[in-house]
């Protein structure tokens, strides 16, 4: 059960700064030996909405017991999943949730998919184990856009944070109701956004582009600014295994260079803060 089937049976989150508490959920297989495995990760935000996400290839879980507890791994995940996105308690023995910790991110998505990545190892795949054997591991747009803010503000100072976006990012104004964009760079000369595109799987790093693409689109038709920028930081060149993701890049920076948005890549995030002051602050 993934995230998005998840997401339809509750309120779909805003892509919006989201806080609220994580935590893992866990299951003890045997009670004798009190072994507990991380099956998924629950992010409830602060007006009570659970976010789940769960497992879904139990080869791991296979290959360590045999295929009788990989199905019953199977069964609670898909009663466990219905029954936190719906506000109900776990309803199987066995299964816990961790103790609470803090989250928070531009948006609950990207929150939700970071944890899980980093704390439920079981949920990957062969191919996905051996793609990260191959050099190509995971560092979410978040993590991404703190080493490029930070970079931002050392070089340009308090002038960076004219250009900078915290929660709120760009709003879009509607009679009774306000939308938010995650477009967390604007200045009177451009909006530009920051993707990262270091994802073990290809698809969920072109799933990041066409999220960021979507969102300047929207804001194209209501904000008269001279540029659309997206900074996209790939993975190493070096890595075999990341020509792929550069095929993919150049096949998006065709395209959005035809609706008129302008893509810049980088194997280096604290590049991008160079161009973002050339782009944006430089008068």
């Amino acid at each position: 059960m993934n995230l998005t089937s998840l997401l339809s049976k509750a309120t779909q989150p805003n892509c919006q700064a989201v806080e609220g508490i994580w935590q893992n959920i866990r299951w003890r297989p045997d009670a004798a030996t009190g072994e507990v495995l991380n099956l998924g990760v629950r992010v409830k935000l602060a007006n009570g909405q659970s976010v789940v996400r769960l497992i879904e290839s139990f080869d791991r879980v296979k290959c360590l017991y045999d295929a009788s507890v990989a199905s019953d791994a199977q069964f609670l995940v898909r009663v466990v999943g219905d029954a936190l996105a719906e506000g109900f308690e776990i309803p199987a023995t066995g299964v816990f949730l961790s103790e609470e910790k803090y989250a928070s991110g531009t948006d609950v998505c990207t929150v939700v998919d970071d944890l899980f990545v980093r704390t439920v190892p079981l949920a990957r795949p062969r191919a996905d184990a051996e793609r990260v054997v191959s050099g190509l591991r995971t560092e979410p747009t978040d993590a991404i856009r703190n080493i490029v803010f930070d970079e931002l503000r050392r070089i340009s100072g308090l002038r960076a944070e004219s250009i900078i976006r915290g929660g709120n990012q760009f709003e879009v104004r509607e009679p009774g109701k306000t939308h938010y964009l995650d477009i967390p760079l604007q200045s009177n000369r451009a909006l530009g956004t920051i993707v990262s595109a270091r994802f073990a799987k290809k698809k969920d790093a072109e799933l990041r582009l066409l999220r960021a693409d979507n969102d300047l689109q929207i804001a194209r038709r209501v904000y008269q600014g001279d540029r659309m920028l997206m900074y996209v930081v790939r993975h190493d060149s070096g890595a075999a295994a990341a020509e792929r993701f550069d095929e993919l890049l150049d096949d998006f920076s065709w395209k959005f260079n035809k609706v008129g948005v302008e893509m810049k890549s980088y194997s280096d995030p604290l590049l991008v803060a160079e161009d973002v002051v050339a782009d944006m602050l430089v008068a």
